[in-house]
């Protein structure tokens, strides 16, 4: 599954009795509900352990502007990783967020603590992004 768009800031969503994370627009669609939808899994039951575990990767690309020509997440990612081995301006950046076994809670990761999907994007607020899972 794909999402592509510019990222925003949304609202505070919570996550449990004590916990909440602040929210990610993208395109027009809010990232906390897109990943809960893809997992389809109760947030505040998969972080006391009762969720399945489905295999995914995680991969984005970030530009400073958006792709105009909506080029293929394979195409855009591999342009940008040639663009930062072999020229002096990157004009973007690639990440494999990670990949395995995991759920809602692993993407989601601990806000604030790093390895936070939500944490990286929000660092290029205002930026386009092509996220794939």
């Amino acid at each position: 599954m794909e999402l592509k768009g510019i990222i925003e800031k949304g609202e505070n969503r919570s996550l449990t009795c004590c916990s909440s994370i602040e929210d990610l627009i993208i395109g027009d669609v809010s990232l906390f509900d897109w990943l809960e939808q893809l997992f389809k899994q109760d947030p505040e039951e998969h972080f006391n352990g009762n969720g399945a575990t489905p295999e995914y990767a995680v991969k984005y690309v970030i530009l400073d502007t958006p792709d105009l020509e909506n080029r293929s997440f394979n195409d855009l990612s591999a342009e940008v990783i040639h663009n930062m081995i072999y020229a002096d301006y990157e004009g973007g950046c690639y990440s494999e967020y990670t990949c395995g076994y995991g759920g809602f809670d692993y993407v989601l990761g601990k806000p604030g603590e790093g390895h936070s999907v939500f944490d990286e994007l929000k660092e290029h607020l205002g930026k386009y992004v092509h996220f794939q899972i």
